[in-house]
């Protein structure tokens, strides 16, 4: 009984002095993880743009240490049907998925976002957004409400 209470108050001085990293783990903030993510972005924008046919100035890539946004900007497919729209968000989805895969700067990513959005600037507005989920499978699978 003496030892357990032993390990126990070595545990919480352990705690104590170090708080946030008590096991010796590499603890990387949300921020210094956006920070690695911005060097992969045009990565992500090319292969955006690859899977939906664009240019790579008509997509844009922003990210969170938990999300991923792709705008693709006056899509050929902003006056099509949202049938079409949700198509080529999902292989988009998919190139996003497979380009973050193992990669410890995405390794908290669960949502991709894509935004077809009409106009620039002042004036975009967002025609549609749609968000796929990250499964258990590792892939990203359109949102169900």
């Amino acid at each position: 009984m003496k030892s357990a209470f032993a390990v126990a108050i070595l545990l919480l001085l352990a705690l104590a002095t170090n708080p946030t990293n008590v096991w010796g783990a590499d603890v990387v903030s949300d921020t210094q993880k956006v920070k690695r993510q911005a060097a992969l972005t045009p990565s992500l924008q090319q292969a955006a743009a690859g899977a939906g046919g664009y240019d790579s100035s008509s997509i844009k890539v922003t990210s969170t240490a938990h999300q991923v946004t792709i705008a693709v900007i006056n899509s050929k497919l902003n006056s099509a049907s949202a049938a079409d729209r949700n198509a080529e968000a999902s292989a988009i989805a998919s190139v996003i998925g497979k380009a973050i895969d193992g990669k410890p700067e995405f390794a908290a990513v669960v949502t991709v976002h894509i935004d077809y959005v009409a106009g620039s600037g002042s004036t975009a507005k967002i025609v549609q957004g749609l968000v796929f989920n990250k499964s258990s499978d590792g892939t990203f699978k359109p949102h169900q409400s």
